[in-house]
């Protein structure tokens, strides 16, 4: 997004597809934070799994539970950042194309701040990458 301001939200859909014929638990988390003048502790993010929606259309996305908390993503960044402190995990049977659909909505939260400490913020920019993996203790079947 670019040119947001306080107060401003939006979400994305994404459908998450195991490829894997093993089953296995998956889990986000985040990588590569990239952030400049503090914006990333104003840019809150919250990850839900459900049903419906599809790549970048939350039509018909139903959550369910296990949602990752709205957090600032610099939060994130700290707290969900490896498979082992992920968080959403979703148990796959095994099934080469099974799916979980996932909705992330990020909001711009400017509450405390003056309108200096807003304006200070123009121009900032901030990025993070979300990551799904999963992980087995079974073998793979051979072919």
């Amino acid at each position: 997004m670019e040119n947001i301001v306080p107060g401003q939200t939006g979400q994305k859909c994404i459908v998450v597809t195991s490829r894997s014929n093993v089953a296995g638990e998956v889990k986000a988390y985040t990588q590569n934070l990239i952030s400049s003048k503090g914006l990333e502790n104003r840019i809150y993010f919250d990850l839900e799994q459900g049903t419906g929606g599809s790549f970048n259309d939350c039509t018909g996305f139903t959550p369910v539970a296990n949602t990752v908390p709205d957090l600032p993503i610099s939060t994130l960044a700290s707290v969900n950042r490896d498979f082992a402190t992920g968080g959403a995990s979703w148990q796959t049977a095994g099934n080469p194309g099974e799916t979980q659909s996932y909705r992330g909505t990020w909001r711009f939260d400017t509450t405390g701040l003056s309108q200096d400490d807003i304006n200070a913020l123009q121009g900032a920019r901030v990025g993070i990458d979300l990551v799904w993996e999963l992980q087995s203790d079974e073998s793979p079947v051979a072919p």
